[in-house]
């Protein structure tokens, strides 16, 4: 998708990917990302849409005026539910953001039962993407990786329409068609890495560097997916997995070492170990050597073992 240079009544028009005709669910929190999101598909002929909102409870009074402003706008066509995100993170060890995140994915995955529908729009733009891929770079977990506008997570299959439009053009969309939306005052504060991602550290480092960097973040990704995609299509002609979908060791010796990361990481991934990092790839790569110690732990609870020559995970 191009940058946008001006702003059009739709804004942008509708990818090959999605389909007026076909039935979507849609995250929406009322803030203005999602509101833009709803309205563009309205205009853009949707009309097969169930919206999915979920109340995280975290901000008395707020949270409740989010609700109704949505039961409003969208009636019958919005699924409602509560989580007392606050309650979860403690009770599971978990960041704020993390439960919230975590809490969402199962909603969703509940609206799709419910509906029978396993797509499900977000409303992620630019600078949502350019904030992931700068977090992903400081924690060292993907390098320069971000959002896919197409992702699988579990049954669902998320869509990010957005995800190339960058934040300065939905404000403007919102406001050429005196749109009303919902403030998150949440966004503001200093308690998660995210927000001070994009409120401290971003705006600083464009007053460093004289300019905007989410357009150099960006492109440096978009050469990052370059390369990994080239891996991958290497990687998908080589046989790293035995029959049992364990990783045979002797195939993956022979390959070089930034493929061999490549390879554990993509086994790790699709085994949903959760909050992955390149230490943790690091250590599954030591363990590969019969002299090696056989097992190592991963997130989640779960354990790598290494017996026969193969690599397979555990509880």
């Amino acid at each position: 998708m191009a940058a946008l240079h001006g702003i059009s009544k739709a804004m942008i028009s509708p990818p090959e990917w999605l389909n007026p005709e076909e039935p979507y669910l849609v995250g929406i929190s009322g803030g203005r990302d999602s509101i833009a999101l709803h309205h563009w598909l309205v205009e853009n002929g949707f009309n097969k849409i169930v919206y999915c909102h979920l109340n995280h409870e975290l901000r008395r009074g707020e949270s409740e005026d989010d609700e109704k402003f949505l039961r409003k706008l969208l009636g019958k066509d919005l699924i409602v539910d509560r989580v007392n995100v606050a309650e979860l993170a403690e009770n599971e060890n978990l960041s704020l953001e993390t439960a919230a995140r975590d809490a969402r994915h199962r909603f969703f995955q509940e609206c799709a039962t419910q509906t029978g529908i396993n797509h499900i729009l977000l409303a992620h733009h630019a600078d949502d993407q350019a904030e992931t891929i700068l977090f992903n770079l400081l924690r060292g977990t993907a390098g320069l990786k971000g959002m896919k506008s197409q992702q699988e997570i579990g049954p669902l299959t998320i869509l990010r329409p957005f995800l190339e439009v960058r934040r300065e053009f939905i404000s403007r969309y919102l406001l050429s068609l005196n749109h009303s939306f919902r403030d998150d005052s949440s966004n503001l504060e200093p308690f998660a890495t995210r927000n001070r991602l994009r409120n401290e550290a971003i705006p600083l480092l464009c007053d460093i560097m004289k300019r905007d960097i989410t357009t150099n973040i960006l492109r440096a990704s978009d050469h990052h997916w370059g390369l990994e995609d080239a891996a991958d299509n290497f990687l998908s002609e080589v046989e790293i997995l035995d029959p049992q979908g364990r990783i045979y060791l002797p195939t993956l010796r022979t390959l070089p070492q930034a493929l061999q990361k490549r390879s554990i990481h993509q086994f790790l991934s699709s085994h949903r170990i959760p909050n992955l990092t390149s230490a943790h790839v690091d250590q599954a790569l030591s363990i590969i050597h019969p002299d090696a110690p056989p097992s190592m732990n991963l997130p989640g609870g779960q354990r790598l073992r290494r017996k026969e020559a193969r690599l397979f995970i555990s509880s």
